[in-house]
């Protein structure tokens, strides 16, 4: 065997070792949270929140008016510079296990367009998931979901 030849058994041995060790998966930040539409249309759910955030949102009495600060549904308008002065709908939230569901108090309309913000979304995070982003948004980020009731 050539010395040449040599060179290459290491490299072989090498890349058949480390093809062969367990993949790292990296842990990337989630949070999870979505909004969805109901699948009856009936009401809008921001779902996927972190247990210990949902039950002391099931815990605390807020007022309708106080839930419009933190999740809100509104009615789509045509002119875009006006979408952040509409006024939310009315309803009634509830707290269910990892989701919060708005049950607008006149119902939806078919045919109509809405869009629905939850303003808090970095809250709704895990610390772990805002540590390993290293960011958290100072701009009032917030989570959007536009729909058509059909």
């Amino acid at each position: 065997m050539k010395l040449k030849n040599l060179f290459y058994i290491p490299v072989i041995i090498f890349l058949t070792l480390s093809g062969c060790r367990e993949k790292e998966t990296v842990k990337t930040a989630n949070s999870g949270v979505k909004i969805r539409l109901s699948p009856d249309s009936s009401s809008v759910e921001l779902y996927n929140i972190p247990l210990n955030i949902a039950e002391e949102l099931r815990t605390d009495s807020m007022e309708n008016d106080r839930w419009k600060d933190f999740f809100a549904v509104y009615e789509e308008t045509t002119d875009d510079e006006m979408r952040d002065f509409q006024t939310a709908m009315d309803g009634a939230y509830t707290v269910k296990h990892s989701l919060v569901e708005f049950i607008p108090a006149i119902g939806f309309k078919k045919g109509k367009a809405y869009f629905s913000r939850c303003y808090t979304k970095d809250i709704l995070e895990e610390p772990e998931d805002i540590i390993s982003k290293r960011e958290l948004s100072s701009t009032g980020d917030f989570l959007e979901y536009k729909f058509t009731v059909k």
